[in-house]
């Protein structure tokens, strides 16, 4: 007959101890598992956040790149633009001045022809006619030596126009690859250099020397020239655009440094 355990015995039995410990191991073993699962996808959760982040980072750069891209070929249309008016304007003055200059020499001829003539006749009315001729000589030669002038400095402002152009390239140039700056804000977004930008209207002692500073803002591309300094030696910028307080104040220490620099050229002269 087969003997019926109560619950208490089967409770107190070894072999049922022994199955209830190995499921508490097999339960905390899982529960582990289930942690460590926790611990993967919330670490999974931070890099897919950090990689948004970098994304966007990237995004701005690429936009940042493409903005000053769109400026450096905006301003080489534009010179391109007025280096070919320059050109136009020149060859027009030369064309001119050329006619000019060959409508003088047959009148040179002219008069050297008329002067052979008089010299055949009367002798008082060849001496009125010789100093008509000498003055016109003299005319003459003051019309040569002015469309000579002319030329030449037709010449000249073409060169200088081009010598322009060209530096005003190297300096774009070199601001789009952005490795000259002087100064950056902590977080990238504002970086300031020195450039020797002088505008059509404005008059200063030597190009040559003449320095200011040109503020970038790398995430929108857009920029600002210096425009001198206030009472408190911060710097004063042309155009609209928003520019923080203290990379005024850094503009306005570059520039007393600058005129600093100056001054001290000036002094060893």
């Amino acid at each position: 007959m087969a003997q019926v355990l109560s619950l208490k015995e089967i409770r107190s039995s070894t072999t049922l101890k022994g199955e209830i410990a190995k499921l508490e191991d097999e339960r905390a073993q899982l529960q582990a598992q289930l942690e460590r699962a926790r611990q993967l996808e919330k670490k999974l959760q931070e890099d897919l956040l950090e990689q948004k982040k970098d994304f966007e980072h990237l995004e701005k750069q690429f936009e940042h790149f493409a903005g000053i891209e769109a400026e450096y070929e905006a301003l080489q249309q534009e010179v391109q633009m007025e280096r070919l008016e320059k050109l136009i304007d020149g060859d027009k003055k030369d064309n001119v001045l050329n006619g000019q200059l060959k409508k003088l020499r047959d009148d040179l001829k002219a008069a050297t022809d008329e002067l052979k003539e008089l010299r055949q006749m009367d002798p008082e009315r060849l001496k009125r006619q010789a100093a008509d001729l000498k003055k016109k000589t003299q005319q003459q030669a003051t019309d040569n030596q002015a469309l000579n002038t002319a030329l030449v400095k037709a010449r000249k402002d073409l060169k200088d126009t081009t010598t322009d152009k060209e530096k005003f390239e190297g300096e774009l140039k070199a601001s789009r690859n952005g490795t000259d700056f002087f100064w950056q804000s902590v977080d990238g977004a504002w970086v300031l250099y020195e450039c020797s930008i002088v505008l059509k209207d404005q008059q200063v002692d030597d190009p040559d020397k003449y320095k200011r500073i040109r503020c970038l803002h790398t995430l929108t591309g857009m920029s600002a020239l210096s425009n001198g300094k206030d009472d408190n030696d911060k710097a004063l910028w042309l155009g609209t655009l928003e520019i923080p307080d203290d990379v005024t104040v850094e503009a306005g220490k570059r520039l007393l440094s600058i005129a600093a620099e100056l001054e001290d050229d000036g002094s060893d002269k």
